[in-house]
């Protein structure tokens, strides 16, 4: 069965997620914004997608345009098939 891993990015509001969307991309960073999984709470009905080989660059521009952790949550999530398991990533 195919397994795949990648990322979710979630933010308090619509504004911020496309905003930081905006910034990694411009940044040269493969990131999309996808519809928040039913999975994840947060207030704005959107997320970011991201590969997690980019994980340390992200977290390294955020830090250097204090981006602060209180805003943002990232999870890994683990698709196998469709069923999805989310887990709070730590670096």
């Amino acid at each position: 069965m195919n397994i795949e891993k990648f990322l979710i990015i979630t933010f308090d509001s619509t504004h911020l997620v496309m905003k930081i969307e905006k910034f990694l991309l411009d940044a040269g960073i493969s990131v999309q914004i996808i519809p928040l999984p039913g999975e994840l709470k947060s207030s704005c009905g959107f997320s970011i997608k991201a590969e997690i080989e980019d994980i340390n660059k992200i977290i390294l521009l955020f830090n250097e345009n204090n981006i602060e952790e209180n805003i943002y949550n990232i999870y890994l999530c683990e698709k196998i098939g469709f069923k999805k398991n989310f887990s709070p990533f730590n670096l």
